[in-house]
């Protein structure tokens, strides 16, 4: 099976193994992973497997672009599902299968549904075709209503271990590999996204210089890089991000400060708050 090459959580792997090859599997699925942890992708395997599927249906899950696999994910910067999102699945799969194949829909993320969208969704799973397997991913469970939770069956995936992160990389030339690694403590998502992403590599690189500015207590050239990111809401957040992992590796007096500027630069970011500001009040905190 697909899943069988996912690595780490054997347990997981081999309970949901053995739903499918017993038909035991429930037509609700909650996969549940810190963010980077793979849960995403773990859900295309785990419906390659669901369909019967061989690599060519794999493939064609990674596109999107498999008539069995319905996949729906949240957008705009907030990244939340809409209900027109959740009304597509309903116009197409509110009829059998000619075949008489099992689909499935996968659903991204699903604590970034909204009242509506969640609703629309639950009426689906509290009268489920046989036909249909449901795949939900979350990264917070606390934020999916509890009437979608009692529906599923919920697994767990944990983070690899830092030798299993290691192995995966085992083959990568970057000479940053290791330290990227190290930083993100062995998430192989994260790691990846680091690696392959010119782009997502900047904003690590400007995280680490901004950590070493506030260890230095060289307040304008910190003010300098975090202005940098003006009108960039979504590259911030992930400088931010990045920020929290560096300072948690290395804490210090100064690596405590920043991690109590990034809590209080999130929470404002949550509210909407103007980014300016928000920038202004993060570089006042650190110092």
């Amino acid at each position: 099976m697909f899943i069988n090459s996912f690595k780490g959580n054997r347990s997981t792997v081999l309970s949901l193994e053995e739903r499918i090859k017993s038909s035991g599997l429930s037509h609700a699925v909650l996969i549940f992973a810190k963010e980077g942890c793979g849960a995403n992708y773990f859900a295309k395997l785990l419906a390659a497997d669901i369909i019967g599927g061989n690599e060519d249906d794999l493939r064609l899950i990674a596109e999107d672009a498999h008539s069995q696999v319905q996949i729906i994910k949240g957008s705009g910067a907030s990244g939340q599902i809409k209900v027109e999102s959740v009304r597509a699945i309903n116009a197409n799969v509110n009829f059998s299968s000619l075949g008489g194949e099992k689909r499935v829909v996968i659903i991204q993320n699903c604590e970034n549904f909204n009242t509506s969208s969640a609703n629309a969704l639950l009426k689906n799973l509290e009268e489920p075709k046989d036909d249909i397997t449901y795949i939900l991913t979350t990264t917070d469970t606390s934020k999916i209503i509890s009437t979608i939770r009692s529906r599923c069956q919920m697994f767990s995936l944990s983070q690899p271990t830092l030798q299993e992160t290691k192995d995966y990389f085992a083959a990568c030339t970057s000479p940053e590999k290791d330290e990227v690694i190290s930083i993100y403590n062995g998430n192989i998502g994260m790691v990846k996204d680091a690696l392959e992403n010119p782009k997502r590599f900047d904003i690590l690189q400007k995280a680490l210089k901004g950590q070493k500015f506030a260890e230095t207590g060289d307040s304008y050239a910190l003010a300098k890089l975090i202005y940098s990111f003006n009108k960039k809401k979504d590259e911030f957040a992930l400088f931010l991000k990045d920020l929290e992992y560096i300072c948690a590796a290395n804490l210090s007096q100064s690596g405590i400060a920043v991690l109590d500027a990034v809590t209080q630069a999130r929470s404002a970011m949550e509210r909407n708050a103007n980014l300016a500001l928000v920038m202004q009040n993060f570089v006042i905190a650190v110092k």
